[in-house]
């Protein structure tokens, strides 16, 4: 079954994506930071009202994704938080403040510490990923670990750029791939096509021509030419 996943930081964001026709929703807050943590009472909204599945992103801060040890106990917070209120997966990561001969790593020992705390939820990596060395062994670990999917472009900022990677992560089955950056109807049946993978992730928010910038906001009708995209591939 294909999944399609978008990303919000709002009430209106959420009941806007669901008409559109997302089958799963990421909730965050400050979108356009590329998305924190949600506060409580949006993620309280938004489970009230959802009849999809809930990610919370968790993510203590913009920036980089090399945390002090105080972000992460706040991260630990937030994920219980999220849990007891009853979101269907979290998504996280960290990387590593030091470099192996092998390049960048995940920070291993947060990432496990978040599987064998939170094995009640599914678990997703989200982009911090995208920074790793060796993005074959590290989601074969991850999928040791216990977590269920990442989220990711492949390794670029786009993931029609990182497509050779995409494909390589989802044929090696050993987690699900959920593709993510600069995702649109333009591009979705092309990489869902070369990929082989079955979920998209994006925003799906109109850019608006007097400024050059993004909408708040995603376009039900975007989601739904995805969706189509999906169906004609």
């Amino acid at each position: 079954m294909f999944q399609l996943e978008v990303c919000v930081d709002s009430l209106e964001g959420v009941e806007i994506a669901m008409r559109g026709g997302a089958t799963r929703i990421e909730l965050s807050d400050q979108l356009s930071v590329g998305g924190i943590t949600p506060p409580k009472q949006l993620a309280i909204e938004t489970l009230r009202i959802s009849n999809i599945p809930i990610v919370a992103l968790i993510r203590c801060r913009p920036g980089n994704f090399v945390y002090t040890l105080d972000e992460k106990q706040e991260m630990y917070r937030q994920c219980e938080e999220a849990t007891e209120l009853g979101v269907h997966a979290i998504a996280v990561g960290a990387r590593s403040p030091t470099s192996s001969n092998l390049g960048k790593e995940l920070d291993w020992d947060f990432m496990e510490s978040i599987a064998d705390r939170f094995s009640n939820v599914e678990l997703v990596v989200h982009r911090a990923f995208d920074q790793v060395q060796d993005p074959i062994g590290a989601a074969s670990r991850l999928g040791e670990l216990g977590f269920h999917r990442i989220l990711t472009s492949g390794g670029p900022e786009h993931a029609e750029e990182g497509i050779d990677v995409l494909r390589e992560l989802q044929s090696a089955g050993k987690i699900e791939i959920l593709p993510a950056g600069g995702i649109g109807s333009h591009n979705a049946a092309h990489i869902l096509t070369t990929t082989g993978c079955t979920q998209l992730h994006g925003s799906f928010r109109k850019k608006l021509p007097s400024t050059g910038t993004f909408s708040s906001l995603p376009d039900p009708n975007e989601i739904n030419q995805v969706l189509l995209a999906f169906q004609h591939r």
